[in-house]
């Protein structure tokens, strides 16, 4: 699967290969949870006097 570099060059990889590195890498992360909802802190007070 890994290819040893004997050049120094960048060398090609599959897209089998790829994935597979990616799902090795992804294996022990968490799953991601969704955000809580944040609650609002606004209070009704008195109106804006912007005139």
């Amino acid at each position: 699967m890994a290819r040893e570099l004997k050049t120094g060059k960048a060398q090609g990889v599959t897209a089998e290969d790829f994935n597979e590195r990616v799902k090795r890498l992804l294996a022990d992360k968490p799953e991601p949870r969704k955000a809580e909802p944040k609650s609002r802190s606004f209070k009704p007070g008195r109106p804006s006097t912007n005139n």
